[in-house]
């Protein structure tokens, strides 16, 4: 009598499986993490729409904004657009209307500044300031003496 031996086919697809399952379980599983961890990086090909949330200045070229308590970092370049509605720059109104340079968003962003942005394959496209009220009148220099 011959001895028996163990079906291969059975074995090399378990194996398959469980390397399918494995690579997919290292993928990134989505655009944002919680709040108090570093932010996401968008992948090259990324776009859409973040936000409105509060965008903040992480280094050169690399902002995050923070949308309900997700953080999600992007990139900004030469050919970004900006709009401000009094708090990146410009005056204060509803309309975003004013164009800002990179630095005046940066400036902004090192204190946070509630924006939306466009990424178009990783890079913010636009970044458009929300108008926010002010709660008192902005301090213009009057002297108290």
């Amino acid at each position: 009598m011959r001895p028996t031996r163990p079906s291969r086919p059975p074995l090399i697809a378990a194996v398959l499986v469980a390397g399918v399952a494995l690579l997919t379980a290292c993928q990134e599983s989505g655009p944002v993490e919680p709040a108090g961890t570093a932010a996401a990086s968008p992948s090259p090909g990324t776009s859409g729409t973040l936000g409105p949330g509060t965008v903040s200045y992480l280094a050169p070229g690399t902002y995050a904004i923070d949308v309900s308590g997700t953080g999600q970092r992007f990139s900004v370049s030469d050919r970004t657009e900006v709009y401000g509605a009094g708090d990146i720059c410009g005056e204060h109104t509803p309309e975003a209307t004013d164009r800002c340079t990179l630095n005046e968003l940066k400036e902004a962003g090192n204190g946070g500044v509630t924006a939306i942005v466009v990424v178009e394959k990783g890079v913010a496209a636009r970044v458009t300031e929300v108008f926010t009220p002010r709660t008192s009148p902005p301090d213009v220099g009057h002297s108290t003496e």
